[in-house]
């Protein structure tokens, strides 16, 4: 049974800034463009079964230590830094579109969630958290009778 939840657009805004932020960011430091700077941000998928929040990011080339997961209020937060490696020169180097420096991605959690039991994994790239619902969120589905 899905949670039915208050919309609030606040909260939707927060993303919209993030990433209006880092765009403009993007902008004014040599060879980056708007497509470049978010470029930055990682894919982030959230789904849930009637026990779990599962979200899965994609974090290539990152090593586990620098990477970041903190779970303030309802407010998912995946930072770090990616290591800056130096730059090859070629004579036939066109691009550098491997980005290096730091990102920041939230995202809403509109569940209770039993903080003591949160679990995360990273593996090939790609970084897992698991957020058990809280006991109350895993209520029993009632009937309801209709007349």
């Amino acid at each position: 049974m899905d949670k039915i939840t208050k919309w609030n657009p606040f909260r939707e805004l927060l993303d919209v800034r993030d990433d209006f932020d880092r765009i403009v960011e993007g902008m004014f430091k040599p060879g980056a463009g708007i497509w470049e700077a978010q470029a930055k941000v990682p894919a982030v998928d959230v789904c849930e079964d009637k026990d779990n929040v599962f979200v899965k990011a994609e974090l290539p080339g990152l090593k586990k230590d620098e990477i970041s997961v903190s779970l303030a209020d309802d407010i998912l937060t995946l930072s770090g830094r990616k290591s800056e490696t130096q730059e090859e020169k070629k004579e036939n180097y066109y691009r550098k579109e491997i980005r290096e420096g730091s990102f920041a991605r939230s995202v809403e959690i509109p569940w209770s969630i039993d903080r003591d039991k949160i679990t995360a994994s990273y593996k090939d790239g790609v970084l897992e958290i698991v957020l058990p619902k809280a006991p109350e969120e895993k209520k029993k589905e009632i009937k309801v009778n209709i007349q």
